[in-house]
């Protein structure tokens, strides 16, 4: 007899009579604890971080996160507390289910009613005499949602099925177990049984499923319009526009005209070179009348030395080059070996290689400066920075637990971090020299089985390594393979985001399959393009920078001003903070001087974060202590409207004695040369009629050479504060 049944007896004995008069029939089929009670919790929310999944637990009852340990679980259900939490005895006076059902005081609320099946399975089980789970028991092995997409309009509904796959081959119905979710609750909603309704926006969500560690996705379009059967005035002659085509097709959705060339021309400086284009850029491109000129600078940006210095900061942000206690000469090794890569044209798996197989000193291998940023928290942390900048996976939580909207487990986590349990690191030199040592140095252990973690590629077998070997080779190996279904994926949604404003997976480095992407077979055509011609990243961005879609204007029209996915329009957003600096030095015809840097060295330059400015701060210089591209924010504050409307900062730059406005005025131009310099400079354009009037008569009101002056740069400190100016659109 279970050691509970005497305090059930008890208990039953005092109860209210009547209590359990209207309890519903029992399931007489067998109840597997983790194929239906397990589900069962985490779909009322009991072992969620908010409740009795947290790491304390909640009220001296802790379950696992989401499931992740069905033995514990258990173990914390049927035996702790002297098992008073279940009554097989009399299974409706089990504390369990009176909890649930809201017949006994809980933190939680009710979680479900004593007619329904949740109750009905859960006191099956307890009346069984609480069954553990076998271990011949079939495991699930997968999941099918059905419809996996569907078209569909305002206030129609269209309910789930979730079907799961067992390993002895048998199928079973979860939809009433599974745990749903929309990621653009505007567009539609879902229940929790799995029905869908579509509400007031347009586009598409994406509808999660979950059971049992195991996801799938339900894609709702909601379309802009009627199905098109082409796009007019919009010519296709490469296979990104034509993909990009056919989506907006199926949506009914038309795009905006072609940007104008000098928006073009600042767009694409920004996002290839980190900068605005200079006057002369600019007036000479817009003289220009050639009709492939948008082509011929594209080709001419990638080929200055700009594009390399902005990459490698790009880089050195992701990679968390930083400026740590002694690590200075490092981190400057580092960047310029990222900015020779990229100048060079060096295949991206040779990036990826030089970074994670690093070994050696930093003279000789400046990658090493990444191991040297992870040396308090190591292996885990050169295992997450793995997973999410190279295959993008955040895989941090599987270190813990069951991944809560992925497939990853701990398993997967420690397999992958094996890789990297030989790491050595030599007790000299800031920072030391790492090397790829023959036996385990890190003495980290897997926290379910005690066991040194093995190697394991991500949803493959084990990988064994001789003494010889570095498995971080065998890593790289295996990620650049033509099948790798992670490796060329997130690199060229890293790119399709950095041009776009949003990845085709939005994070960019959050490819989950519960975070689809936008454009499937965009996504496939580009990542298997890149992986064909050798992983060639030029040539990818110049594909892209020469694309229609990237050249549309970012000005909304009636027909596509609700599109926020699908690239109907350029999505314009603030400059970084880099940018934005050397871009108002620019404009002001002024420079910066960084401690330590030369004379012409540019924000984009620094190599690291170490450098003093309120500038930048203000304007979320990341600080390069996580890999996640979230570090940039792109919101606005009032620090930063003030920093620009009103700080001596600004104002210096404008009335620099040799910045612009003087050098214009010492050259002798007149009012309105000034002001189409001056506009050039700052937008890429010459003002409209009704500016130019306007601003001229403001400077001829000023008689005085000091007042004249002083209206000029009055005029360039308006330019700066316009969002024009700030905004790359």
């Amino acid at each position: 007899m279970p050691r509970n049944a005497g305090l059930t007896v008890l208990l039953f004995a005092i109860w209210p009579a009547g209590l359990f008069a209207a309890e519903p029939s029992p399931d007489s089929r067998p109840i597997h604890f983790e194929r239906e009670i397990v589900p069962l919790l985490t779909r009322y929310g009991c072992n969620t971080g908010g409740c009795h999944g947290k790491a304390s637990g909640q009220n001296g009852f802790k379950l696992s996160l989401f499931g992740f340990d069905r033995k514990f679980d258990y173990q914390a259900i049927v035996e702790e507390a002297r098992g008073r939490r279940v009554f097989p005895a009399n299974p409706a006076a089990s504390l369990m289910l009176m909890k649930a059902t809201g017949r006994a005081p809980h933190g939680g609320g009710k979680r479900f009613d004593i007619d329904s099946e949740p109750y009905r399975v859960i006191r099956s089980w307890i009346e069984q005499g609480l069954p553990p789970e076998a271990p011949d028991a079939p495991q699930v092995v997968r999941m099918r949602i059905e419809p996996t997409e569907r078209l569909m309009s305002a206030g129609e509904q269209q309910p789930l099925k979730l079907t799961v796959d067992y390993s002895d081959g048998t199928k079973r119905d979860v939809t009433q177990h599974g745990i749903f979710d929309t990621n653009e609750p505007n567009v539609a909603g879902v229940s929790e049984n799995g029905i869908v309704k579509i509400n007031d926006g347009i586009g598409e969500a994406t509808i999660m499923a979950r059971y049992m560690g195991q996801v799938a996705v339900f894609r709702a379009l909601v379309p802009h319009g009627k199905p098109l059967a082409a796009i007019p005035g919009f010519p296709i002659d490469n296979e990104i526009d034509r993909l990009v085509a056919e989506k907006w097709k199926k949506l009914g959705l038309l795009p905006s005209p072609l940007a104008d060339d000098a928006t073009y021309l600042r767009r694409v400086t920004i996002d290839l070179c980190g900068r605005i284009p200079t006057a002369d850029e600019s007036r000479t491109f817009l003289a220009d009348a050639s009709p492939d000129k948008r082509i011929k600078l594209v080709d001419r940006l990638l080929a200055s030395p700009d594009y390399p210095a902005y990459f490698a900061m790009r880089w050195g942000t992701i990679l968390r080059n930083s400026n740590l206690a002694g690590s200075t000469q490092a981190a400057y090794a580092f960047h310029n070996w990222l900015k020779d890569l990229v100048a060079r044209n060096r295949p991206y798996d040779e990036l990826v290689r030089g970074v994670v197989a690093a070994s050696g000193e930093w003279q000789d291998s400046p990658a090493i400066n990444w191991y040297w940023q992870s040396r308090d928290d190591q292996l885990h942390q050169v295992t997450a920075d793995t997973a999410q900048v190279f295959l993008g996976i955040r895989l941090q939580c599987a270190r813990c637990h069951h991944h809560p909207y992925e497939k990853w487990g701990q398993d997967d986590y420690f397999g992958l971090s094996g890789f990297f349990t030989r790491l050595g690191r030599k007790s000299f030199g800031e920072p030391p020299p790492y090397f790829s040592s023959s036996k385990v140095t890190t003495g980290e252990r897997h926290p379910l089985t005690g066991q040194v973690p093995e190697p394991k590629y991500l949803d493959g077998e084990f990988a064994k390594f001789t003494a010889e070997q570095d498995p971080r080779h065998g890593l790289v190996d295996w990620m650049v393979k033509p099948d790798n279904p992670f490796f060329s994926r997130v690199l060229v949604n890293r790119l399709w985001g950095h041009f776009l404003g949003r990845g085709l997976v939005d994070q960019v480095d959050d490819m989950r399959e519960t975070n689809p992407p936008s454009n499937p077979e965009l996504l496939d055509y580009l990542a298997q393009d890149f992986q064909k011609n050798g992983f060639d990243m030029r040539r990818t961005i110049r594909a892209i920078a020469i694309s229609r879609v990237y050249q549309l204007d970012s000005q909304p029209t009636d027909t596509n001003k609700q599109d926020r996915q699908n690239y109907a329009r350029f999505y314009a957003r603030r400059m970084f903070a880099e940018v934005f600096h050397d871009s108002l030095d620019l404009a002001a015809g002024s420079r910066t001087k960084f401690s330590g840097l030369s004379a012409s060295a540019r924000a984009i330059d620094l190599p690291h974060e170490g450098f003093g400015s309120y500038f930048l701060d203000i304007f979320d210089r990341p600080r390069r202590v996580t890999a996640c591209e979230c570090e940039r924010s792109s919101s606005a504050t009032l620090a930063q409207v003030l920093l620009l409307s009103n700080s001596d900062e600004v104002e210096n730059k404008l009335a620099d004695g040799n910045g612009r406005v003087a050098q214009l005025v010492k050259a002798g131009k007149t009012d309105r040369e000034i002001i189409d310099d001056l506009y050039l400079g700052a937008v890429s354009r010459v003002p409209r009629p009704e500016e130019s009037s306007k601003l001229a008569s403001y400077v001829a009101a000023r008689t005085t050479p000091p007042e004249r002056q002083q209206a000029l740069e009055d005029i360039l400190w308006t330019l700066v504060n316009l969002k024009e100016f700030m905004f790359n659109h």
